[in-house]
C-alpha cells in the first residue's frame, strides 16, 4: 500500500477503479431509462390496439348500422347488397355501415386527434387501403407462423419511429361476415399496426440521460479529487516520517563531519586567501594601528623594488614608501593619508599621489586604504595600490591630442556609431555659427544644404559603416543660412573587437577655392562679353543634344545666326556700341529658347542655337521666325535707335548630317544662302537637294 501512495505512477489505479464503477452505474441507468421509454411506448401501442380491437368486437356483435350520408359518412363502396342504401320518407339518404367500415372510420378519427398512425391491414385485404407495407407484411407472415405481437424502433428517413403490430383473430361475431370467406374461429384475419414518432418519447429520456451523465461526472470528479487529496496527504505524511527518520540518522554523521571539516575548511580558506593575496595584480600591504607592516604580497615587493618581505615586515610603512611628496619635500606623519584610516577608520582613495621605491625613485600610484574591524574594534588597515605611470603618460598624451584638436585650423566632429554628435572643436563653431550645446546630441544632417545628391550621402554611409575612410566635398548651410563648401574626410574608430564605435570627421572650408575654380571654368567655357556659352561649351552641348536624340529616337536642330548690318554699327558708332549691341542681341536670343535648348556665341556677330528636340522643318521654322522677329525690333544703343536683321541657316539631325562638323558646315552654308537671298530670312540646308 505504501508503494502505491509514495509513487505517482500508481495513482491512476484508484482513479481507474472509480472510473469503471461510475461508468458501470451510468451504463446501467442508461439501459434502464431506455427500457422504461420502450415499455411506455409499447404500453401506449397496446392500449390503442386493445381499444381498436374492443370497438371492432362491439361492431361485430351489433352488426351494421344505418347512418345519413354526409361529408363525414360517404356511401359504403364495399357493399355488395344494393338495398343496404335506403332513403327515408323525409328524403334522407342512409347507407349501411358494416363493422369493418365502422372500425376503419374509428381509426381515421383516432389519427386525426393524435399523432398516431393506425392501419388495419391483412395479407388478404378487401380494401386496397388495407394492403400492408413491407414491414407489416413481414410481421403478418410471422403471425401465420404462430408469433404474437411485435414492437420495435425502426429508422424511417433518418427519424426514429416506434412500430407495433398485433394480430386480429376471428371471433364468433366475426363469422357473420367472414364465414363465407372460408375463415374459422381463431384464424388470423389480419393485424392492427400502430406507429408514431419516437422523438417525443426519447426527448425527455435525452434530458434525463444528460442529467444522469452530469451527476455521474460530478460524482467521478468528487471521488477522484478526494482520492488524490487523500493520496497526496498520506504521501506527505509518509515522506515527512521517512525524512525525519533519515534526518535523525544523518544528523549525527553530519555534525561529526562538520566538526572534522571545520579545521580543514579553515586551513583551505587561509590557503586560498594567501593564494589570492600572493597572485593579486595589485600591491597589498597590511598595517597595524601603529602603522607597522604586518603583511606584504609579491606584487607590492616588485612595485617597491624590494627583494624580500623582511625588508618591509615589522617596519613603519610611512617612513619607507610614503615619506615625501612628488617634488621630494618631506611629508609629515600628520599629513599622511594612510594614517587617516588608522586614526578615524575612514576609507581613503587617491590617484594623485606617489610612493617611493627602495632605490629612492618615486612612481605615481592609485591606492585605497581600508580599515580592518573585529567586533566593531579597529585593528589596522589594508593598503592596495598599483603603478599608474602608463595611465598618467596616456592622459598626458591625450591632453596633447585634445589641445591639438581644440586649436586645429580644420573643423573636427566626433559622433557615435549612429551619427549622434558627441564633440565639435572651436573651428567648427567658426565655420558653421553653431555653438557646441546646439549640436551635441544632434545629427549632422541639421546643417545640410539640401542640394547635395542623396546618393552622395548613401555612398558616404556605406563607406564608413564598412570600416573605410570616406573623402569628398559637400555643400552645407551655416546657422545664418549662407552656403559653404567643405572638403571632408570621415574615418571610423574601432574597438578591440573591430566594431565601429565612433566616427571622426575632419573638414576644411573650400568655399573660396570652389569660387575660384568656378570662375576659371566660366572663363574657359563662356563668352566674356555676352555671358553665353562659347564655341567649346557649344560643342559639348550640341553633342549632348545629339546623344539624347539618338537615345529617344527624336530629331535635334541647329540654327546658325548671323547679324545683318552689325559691321556698319560697329564702324559708325564704335566698338563700345557694337559690344552693347551684341549683349542686347544675346539677351533677346535667350528669350527665344527653351530650358532644354542652348544659345552660344561662336565669335564676332555669329550665334548658334541648339534645339535639343524639334518637330521637323516646321518646328525649326517657327523658332527661326521668332528669332527674326525679336532681332528686327529697334535696339537702343547710346541713346540712338539701331535697326538690325539676321540671316539664319537651319539643319536637322540626323537628316542633314551625323557629326558636329558636318552640321556646322551645312548650317553655315544655309546661312550664307539666306544672306545672299536678301537677308532677314532663314534657309534650310535641304534646299541644296
Amino acid at each position: 500500500m505504501s508503494k502505491v501512495i509514495l509513487q505517482y505512477r500508481y495513482w491512476p489505479l484508484p482513479i481507474l477503479i472509480w472510473t469503471l464503477v461510475v461508468l458501470a452505474s451510468f451504463l446501467w441507468n442508461q439501459a434502464e431509462m431506455e427500457r422504461k421509454a420502450y415499455q411506455l411506448a409499447n404500453d401506449r401501442a397496446q392500449f390503442v390496439f386493445k381499444m381498436v380491437e374492443s370497438v371492432r368486437l362491439w361492431n361485430a356483435r351489433h352488426g351494421g348500422v344505418y347512418a345519413p350520408i354526409d361529408e363525414y359518412t360517404r356511401p359504403n363502396p364495399y357493399l355488395e347488397v344494393p338495398d343496404r342504401e335506403i332513403t327515408t320518407p323525409s328524403g334522407t339518404h342512409l347507407t349501411m355501415i358494416n363493422p369493418a367500415y365502422m372500425t376503419r372510420q374509428l381509426t381515421d378519427v383516432v389519427m386525426e386527434l393524435s399523432q398516431l398512425r393506425l392501419h388495419l391491414t391483412s395479407l388478404k385485404p378487401l380494401n386496397p387501403h388495407n394492403a400492408p407495407d413491407p414491414w407489416e407484411r413481414t410481421q403478418l407472415e410471422r403471425f401465420e407462423q404462430g408469433t404474437g405481437e411485435v414492437s420495435e424502433l425502426v429508422d424511417q428517413g433518418g427519424d426514429a419511429v416506434f412500430r407495433f403490430i398485433a394480430p386480429l383473430r376471428v371471433q364468433q361475431p366475426c363469422l357473420k361476415c367472414h364465414l363465407h370467406q372460408g375463415y374459422k374461429l381463431g384464424d388470423i384475419r389480419g393485424g392492427v399496426s400502430v406507429s408514431f414518432a419516437a422523438a417525443p418519447l426519447l426527448a425527455p429520456e435525452a434530458v434525463q440521460l444528460r442529467n444522469v451523465a452530469l451527476t455521474h461526472l460530478a460524482v467521478w470528479l468528487l471521488l477522484s479529487g478526494l482520492t488524490l487529496f487523500a493520496l497526496s496527504r498520506f504521501r506527505r505524511q509518509m515522506l515527512a516520517l521517512e525524512g525525519a527518520r533519515a534526518q535523525t540518522e544523518v544528523l549525527v554523521q553530519q555534525r561529526t563531519a562538520e566538526l572534522r571539516d571545520e579545521v580543514a575548511e579553515r586551513r583551505q580558506a587561509e590557503a586560498q586567501l594567501r593564494l589570492f593575496i600572493e597572485s593579486s595584480g595589485e600591491g597589498i600591504v597590511g598595517m597595524n594601528l601603529e602603522g607597522t607592516c604586518t603583511l606584504v604580497n609579491p606584487e607590492a615587493l616588485r612595485l617597491l623594488g624590494l627583494e624580500r618581505p623582511e625588508q618591509l615586515l615589522g617596519l613603519p610603512v610611512h617612513e619607507l614608501i610614503h615619506h615625501s611628496y612628488a617634488d621630494g619635500q618631506p611629508r609629515p606623519l600628520a599629513e599622511c593619508a594612510l594614517h587617516t584610516t588608522l586614526r578615524d577608520g575612514r576609507v581613503v582613495h587617491d590617484d594623485a599621489d606617489v610612493f617611493w621605491r627602495a632605490d629612492g625613485s618615486s612612481f605615481p600610484v592609485e591606492y585605497r586604504s581600508h580599515p580592518l574591524h573585529t567586533d566593531g574594534q579597529l585593528l589596522g588597515a589594508v593598503l592596495t595600490f598599483s603603478d599608474i605611470t602608463a595611465r598618467k603618460q596616456a592622459e598626458a598624451q591625450l591632453r596633447k591630442l585634445s589641445s591639438a584638436v581644440e586649436h586645429s585650423p580644420a573643423s573636427a566632429i566626433i559622433t557615435d556609431s549612429e551619427g549622434t554628435i558627441e564633440y565639435v572643436n572651436p573651428r567648427f563653431v567658426e565655420m558653421t555659427g553653431y555653438q557646441p550645446e546646439e549640436v551635441i546630441g544632434e545629427n549632422p544632417r541639421m546643417w545640410q544644404s539640401g542640394t547635395t545628391p542623396l546618393k552622395t550621402y548613401e555612398r558616404l554611409w556605406a563607406t564608413i559603416k564598412g570600416g573605410e575612410v570616406w573623402h569628398g566635398e559637400v555643400l552645407n548651410k551655416a546657422k545664418d543660412g549662407h552656403l559653404f563648401w567643405e572638403s571632408a574626410q570621415i574615418s571610423p574608430i574601432k574597438d578591440e573587437q573591430g566594431r565601429v564605435t565612433h566616427f571622426v570627421a575632419v573638414k576644411e572650408d573650400i568655399t573660396e577655392r570652389k569660387a575660384q575654380e568656378e570662375a576659371i571654368w566660366r572663363q574657359a567655357h563662356y563668352d566674356g562679353l555676352t555671358g553665353l556659352p562659347n564655341r567649346d561649351l557649344f560643342a559639348v552641348r550640341l553633342e549632348q543634344a545629339l546623344n539624347l536624340a539618338d537615345a529617344g529616337g527624336r530629331e535635334a536642330g541647329l540654327l546658325y545666326i548671323d547679324l545683318d548690318g552689325f559691321k556698319q554699327v560697329n564702324d559708325s558708332l564704335g566698338h563700345a556700341a557694337g559690344d552693347e549691341l551684341l549683349q542686347q542681341a544675346a539677351q533677346r536670343l535667350l528669350g527665344c529658347m527653351r530650358d532644354s535648348d542652348t544659345v552660344a556665341r561662336l565669335g564676332g556677330d555669329e550665334f548658334a542655337m541648339v534645339l535639343a528636340q524639334v518637330h521637323g522643318l516646321d518646328g525649326a521654322g517657327i523658332v527661326a521666325q521668332k528669332v527674326l522677329h525679336v532681332l528686327q525690333q529697334p535696339f537702343e544703343i547710346q541713346e540712338r535707335e539701331v535697326i538690325l536683321s539676321a540671316s539664319i541657316g537651319i539643319v536637322l539631325y540626323p537628316a542633314d548630317g551625323d557629326t558636329i562638323d558636318a552640321l556646322l558646315q551645312h548650317a553655315d552654308g544655309a546661312m550664307y544662302r539666306a544672306k545672299a537671298s536678301g537677308r532677314n530670312r532663314y534657309c534650310f540646308y535641304k534646299d541644296h537637294d
